[in-house]
């Protein structure tokens, strides 16, 4: 058990290692394609990829969540897949302290992460949630 423990953390550190961040700037999705045309285990490996790295550029689980649609079933999952094939997951997350009365948590953060094809990813946006647009 502590080996395949060993293993995740690795990989995960590797995949989040900043080699793996293009310097470039995203292009702009051209048309969103339907998420039943996108390769199911490269849509699960994306979510994980922008989870983690929310967690990483967060400070950590001791210091932040995603929202749970980043948790669950992928196909409840804040994703737009764009033309070239990228996937673009926007979705919001918390610290864990922060929780109201029912113990529901209050969101503060929200980000953006494009994962390209190749697994290679960037963080588009961190920061305080952004107002919708009208």
């Amino acid at each position: 058990m502590r080996y395949w423990l060993v293993l995740a953390l690795t990989l995960s550190v590797v995949s989040l290692s900043p080699t793996s961040t293009p310097a470039q700037s995203p292009a702009a999705p051209a048309s969103p394609q339907p998420q039943s045309e996108v390769d199911q285990l490269f849509l699960t490996r994306g979510r994980n990829i922008a989870r983690a790295a929310a967690e990483t550029v967060n400070g950590g689980l001791g210091n932040y969540m995603a929202e749970p649609a980043m948790h669950g079933p992928t196909a409840k999952a804040p994703v737009v897949v764009n033309e070239d094939g990228s996937l673009r997951f926007t979705f919001k997350g918390f610290r864990p302290e922060d929780r109201d009365i029912n113990g529901n948590p209050t969101f503060s953060f929200e980000t953006e992460v494009l994962v390209n094809p190749d697994r290679t990813f960037q963080v588009v946006y961190n920061g305080p949630i952004r107002p919708v647009a009208p």
